[in-house]
């Protein structure tokens, strides 16, 4: 279906729309922070984007997009790295709200083994790409930032519950539910085992994006207040 990119855009958005206005978690109220970080952040994976698309490391089946484009790249595409990170934000204000009580510091410990272990598992499971170096590097920047924000003790969290979202909204773009996917990898430019339709490096790709939104979210926030 022409529109089945927007869709699934407009569809992540409504969630964090409708919730905002909870009484307990007010994510209204924290809707510029969440804009700007996701603006900025969006900044690298415009270009990371731009260059990987012009030489083919992925791309965009046509069929399924709306048609309009900014440089090379769809509008859905640019949208998703506004819309995801708000998404991803609203998660993580509701973690923190609800698990407020719990310490996390076991959960996190392991979290953050787990993604170098990852990381290193990619780089030895099979022949990689520039796919793959790219977000092995980019997720151990994020990963580096993050143990340095010591009292954010909810980021992993929201993370993990933010890979349920990530594996029907990818799941679908990937090719899942559609005769063609509606982005495509080069298969020469990352690991060639996927988990289901989606490629292994979108785990960290999708890690590096969230967390460094959430990071920078915090930082202002703390600035405005």
């Amino acid at each position: 279906m022409k529109w089945t990119y927007l869709i699934l855009i407009v569809g992540t958005l409504l969630c964090p729309l409708l919730l905002s206005f909870d009484k307990h978690v007010r994510y209204n109220k924290s809707w510029k922070s969440a804009l700007f970080a996701a603006f900025i952040i969006a900044i690298p994976f415009l270009i990371w984007d731009i260059i990987f698309t012009y030489n083919g490391f992925w791309g965009f089946t046509p069929e399924y997009l709306s048609g309009l484009y900014i440089y090379n790249l769809p509008i859905e595409e640019v949208l998703f790295f506004i819309v995801v990170p708000f998404a991803c934000t609203f998660i993580y204000e509701v973690i923190k709200y609800f698990f407020r009580s719990y310490s996390m510091k076991v959960f996190n410990a392991a979290f953050h083994m787990a993604i170098p272990l990852y990381a290193m598992g990619l780089v030895l499971i099979s022949d990689f790409g520039y796919y793959t170096l790219t977000v092995v590097i980019s997720s151990s920047i994020i990963l580096f930032w993050q143990l340095k924000s010591h009292d954010l003790k909810f980021i992993a969290l929201a993370f993990i519950l933010s890979l349920v979202p990530f594996f029907i909204v990818n799941g679908i773009l990937t090719g899942c539910c559609t005769e063609e996917p509606v982005v495509w990898y080069s298969e020469a430019q990352k690991v060639a085992p996927r988990l289901f339709t989606i490629p292994m490096e979108d785990i960290l790709y999708s890690y590096t994006l969230v967390v460094a939104n959430i990071l920078l979210f915090e930082r202002i926030q703390r600035k405005r207040s």
